[in-house]
């Protein structure tokens, strides 16, 4: 049996979008889905099913209603510090570079915001520091959380101890490594909720580091491509496998006898 590093328990399961939206899936839309393995086949199977009831959920549904010709369009950085302390929207400006506003069509933002809502856990309110590049995470701007990219690699924990990241992500070596300093002083990240590794996977050594030297209750996941490592209604595991993404048919294989 693959080793557990973290089991979230009933209560964080329960508060995951994940879980709120296969209870809405199964309540609105009379789809009872028994969990995420249903969840991702539900995506395969019926993707027009799938991209409608994110739509609908996230209530892109009625704004598509109301400007159908118009592609929604994310929210700049600075809307999403209007109501925070000035040191910390300081803080989040200095790790934040000028960026143009993205405009999407209703196909091409759905899939990042079903990532983001439901593999990432991303809310309203949560503050995500991405090191590396700035999409599909910007996406999560359009669910009302504030995005900051790291300036650099360099105290990427302290960082995220500053602008208080509920939600870390970069890549999986440049994790390790955070991980694998020993500062004077430990940084405070009681925010932090999650953290997600791209490019793949840490290797079990790098995510027992992490649960050691950062912190020993955050949800641990990984994603490149369409690929997935993990989700939010899972333990954690030292050696996760592999899954499709959302909307992302399993690779075909062998003919089995």
């Amino acid at each position: 049996m693959t080793e557990v590093l973290y089991a979230p328990n009933r209560e964080h399961v329960v508060t995951t979008n994940a879980w709120a939206f296969l209870h809405w899936l199964r309540t609105v839309r009379g789809a009872d889905l028994a969990g995420w393995a249903a969840l991702r086949r539900f995506s395969v199977d019926k993707p027009v099913d799938f991209r409608l009831a994110v739509a609908a959920f996230t209530g892109l549904s009625e704004e598509f209603q109301r400007h159908p010709a118009t592609p929604p369009r994310l929210a700049g950085v600075g809307a999403s510090q209007a109501n925070m302390p000035p040191q910390e929207a300081a803080a989040i400006s200095a790790a934040v570079p000028d960026r143009p506003q993205i405009d999407l069509s209703r196909t091409a933002l759905l899939r990042p915001l079903a990532d983001t809502l439901l593999h990432a856990d991303v809310r309203p309110d949560d503050r995500l520091l991405v090191l590396g590049a700035a999409w599909p995470w910007r996406a999560a701007e359009r669910l009302g959380a504030t995005v900051a990219i790291a300036p650099a690699a360099a105290d990427l924990l302290t960082t995220a101890a500053t602008v208080r990241a509920t939600i870390l992500v970069a890549e999986a070596r440049t994790l390790a490594e955070a991980a694998f300093r020993r500062p004077s002083r430990r940084p405070d990240l009681s925010n932090l909720r999650t953290i997600i590794a791209t490019g793949g996977p840490l290797s079990p050594e790098g995510r027992r580091r992490i649960y050691t030297w950062v912190k020993s209750d955050l949800m641990l996941l990984a994603r490149t491509g369409d690929t997935f490592w993990g989700n939010p209604l899972e333990p954690v595991l030292a050696q996760p496998p592999a899954t499709p993404a959302f909307l992302t048919p399993p690779p075909s294989g062998p003919a089995t006898r």
